[in-house]
């Protein structure tokens, strides 16, 4: 069996470094910050005048306080569509489903308990097209799936119109030690 060495400019799952200009982070500010608070979203690409807005914001609250502050049930991730607000945890698993018009919660509706896969755009005749992971881009359905193997029931969103990664940074007392990881994340 021989083996053949094949030249790629990429590597699977990775688009070519020419296609598109490199992106550039912002930094955030290094004045110090008042704990207890929310920071603005601040976009994952630097924006520029001709590129549109960015796919994915991240959020940053801090706050002070117990480590039990970090048992809580906490919303890492919001998916935004026209009419919804989709709360998902750190594990991607949509806890809240909230009406953007009234905001009302929605606790019946199909999504809740169901976790992200990432998002996918279609043609005109339903072909799928595009797909992303783990979070879907703007313009695209965010898809949910259920279920287990052959029994998965995926659910499809409306275009999704912003993306909101939310980091948590919580200040321990001296006197108290935080939770073990296995507390937060389970």
């Amino acid at each position: 069996m021989s083996s053949r060495k094949r030249s790629r400019e990429t590597q699977r799952g990775y688009s070519s470094p020419l296609e598109e200009p490199p992106v550039e982070v912002p930094r955030p500010p290094t004045a110090p910050r008042d704990l207890g608070e929310s920071r603005p979203s601040i976009p994952l690409a630097a924006p520029s005048p001709a590129a549109p807005e960015p796919d994915l914001e991240l959020e940053e609250i801090f706050e002070r306080g117990s480590p039990g502050l970090l048992g809580d049930p906490w919303c890492a991730v919001e998916v935004w569509t026209q009419n919804r607000l989709y709360g998902l945890d750190g594990a991607l698993v949509c806890r809240i489903v909230r009406d953007r018009r009234t905001n009302a919660t929605q606790g019946d509706h199909p999504v809740i308990g169901a976790r992200l896969l990432g998002g996918q755009r279609r043609d005109p005749s339903g072909r799928i097209t595009h797909v992303a992971h783990p979070f879907p881009r703007r313009g695209m359905a965010a898809v949910f799936a259920t279920g287990m193997g052959s029994r998965l029931r995926v659910s499809e969103t409306s275009s999704v119109t912003r993306v909101v990664v939310r980091q948590r940074v919580v200040e321990v007392g001296a006197d108290t030690s935080p939770p073990p990881w296995d507390a937060i994340v389970g």
